[in-house]
């Protein structure tokens, strides 16, 4: 299993950025927005057969890191303030050690492109089924932790074509709300 600093995730190729961190009782989740000011290049993805950007100078990171999901979420946001997909890390738990946040990733991922992204319609993937397979044959994971991370996959993307998971319908209200603050 791998554990993942939240302040480090997709991170690497940011030169400046400010980081916003609170925790909102309703949803039972911590939310996070890293602003991106400097970039040493930028992050790109094939969606829909076109090149397009995820992560740039003046692009943020919106994460929803819940405390009773097994699941952590972040919203790639562009410089217009558009969500262009939502990436799904799918965990087993999190930790919080000297302010910091940290979870423990089960490999398996599922992306929501949105239509901001490929200018048609939003889809679903599920992403790294060989890593969740390579673990639980290596070991790394038990069976049940295999188990959960398929139950978990399974059911986010059930939300997910149902329109009814709480963080997507959430938009970037959350966006819009906290970056006054940096």
């Amino acid at each position: 299993m791998k554990t993942k600093k939240l302040n480090d995730v997709y991170m690497k190729e940011v030169k400046e950025k400010k980081i916003f961190k609170t925790y909102d009782e309703k949803l039972r989740s911590y939310i996070t927005i890293k602003y991106v000011s400097k970039m040493a290049d930028e992050c790109t993805t094939f969606i829909n057969g076109r090149k397009v950007t995820i992560l740039d100078k003046n692009y943020a990171v919106l994460e929803y890191t819940p405390v009773n999901l097994n699941y952590n979420v972040r919203a790639f946001i562009n410089d217009k303030g558009k969500i262009l997909e939502y990436y799904f890390d799918v965990i087993d738990k999190i930790n919080i050690i000297d302010d910091d946040i940290y979870y423990d990733d089960l490999y398996l991922d599922v992306i929501y492109h949105t239509k901001n992204a490929n200018g048609c319609c939003g889809y679903i993937t599920l992403s790294d089924e060989k890593e969740l397979i390579d673990a639980y044959k290596n070991k790394d994971i038990s069976k049940k932790q295999f188990d959960m991370a398929y139950n978990v996959a399974l059911n986010l993307m059930d939300e997910l074509r149902n329109r009814n998971n709480k963080f997507v319908k959430r938009g970037n209200k959350d966006y819009l709300k906290y970056m006054k603050g940096l």
